[in-house]
């Protein structure tokens, strides 16, 4: 790793929020809050943007009816160094958009309307909303 990253390996990062995009029954804003209290509990700085994700081949695409998801209000985490989480953008944009932690690229474009923080929310609600228990999950980077 040199001296102009994130000073922890992103595809461990990457492996421990993984099994948590799986599991938990939330959209884009829970799935958001959720990372965000795990990243806050385990002492990893990072931002909330709250947004659009575009798909700018289809939004520029004649043949590509109004109707369909081509840019959704949406949000994901920021990370520094260009670094975003984010494991619901597949749920609006398909299999091709991009999962998970990345440096976002290609066609899908993350336009940043506003950065936040969110309120702190017990675990108990967290976990109530989302159906998985967040209070057991393994610290960082304490994984197998």
């Amino acid at each position: 790793m040199d001296d102009e990253s994130l000073p922890f390996d992103v595809e461990l990062l990457q492996a421990w929020l993984e099994p948590l995009a799986d599991v938990a029954k939330v959209e884009c804003d829970g799935m958001t809050r959720l990372v965000s209290h795990l990243l806050r509990k385990n002492g990893i700085q990072h931002l909330v943007a709250v947004g659009v994700l575009a798909d700018a081949k289809r939004i520029n695409d004649p043949t590509v009816s109004h109707e369909e998801n081509c840019a959704v209000t949406h949000c994901w985490i920021e990370l520094g160094f260009s670094f975003v989480v984010d494991f619901r953008a597949r749920m609006w944009m398909g299999s091709e958009a991009q999962h998970g932690v990345f440096i976002p690229g290609g066609r899908f474009e993350y336009l940043t309307k506003e950065r936040v923080q969110f309120e702190p929310v017990s675990e108990s609600v967290l976990e109530l909303m989302a159906g998985v228990s967040v209070r057991d999950w393994v610290p960082f980077p304490a994984i197998v």
